[in-house]
């Protein structure tokens, strides 16, 4: 039997897997927390279109904001969803103005580590679509910052 499967099926199926897991991962937090969790999506390409449903999805979990280098998309996806959230083009300004408890990286791989690591140092959670960092170094830096700041 033949079973390749094409490089988008592969990420297709990775990335429904990867937001089942957050979505699994985020509800535990909330109930927990006896509160709902406020989430900031960072990145508003088409990554972002198979996590904001699941998130959505979930009535313990509030999508507050909504971050990325092309403001169009944050604002197309706002309004697609029907999310009611803060848009930015900047993390640096999300980070700064907008309430919100843990931020999920959707963007270009090659900045995963840098962005990741200003949300750590700014006080926030943060769950990476894979990879959290470019570097072996890079990641082990950053589960110790995230330690580091509990």
């Amino acid at each position: 039997m033949n079973s390749k499967i094409s490089r988008n099926e592969f990420l297709k199926s990775t990335t429904f897997a990867g937001a089942a897991i957050l979505l699994s991962s985020l509800e535990s937090w909330a109930i927990s927390s006896d509160r709902k969790l406020k989430v900031a999506v960072i990145g508003c390409g088409s990554v972002s279109n198979r996590y904001i449903p699941h998130l959505q999805s979930s009535p313990y979990i509030q999508i507050v904001s909504l971050c990325d280098i092309k403001p169009e998309r944050a604002i197309a996806q706002n309004k697609q969803y029907n999310l009611n959230a803060k848009t930015y083009s900047h993390i640096d300004v999300m980070l700064k103005e907008a309430p919100f408890d843990m931020m999920v990286t959707l963007t270009d791989m090659q900045v995963h580590g840098d962005l990741n690591k200003k949300a750590l140092l700014a006080g926030r959670h943060v769950w990476s679509e894979k990879p959290l960092a470019n570097t072996y170094a890079e990641g082990k830096a950053l589960v110790a910052l995230a330690r580091q700041k509990n």
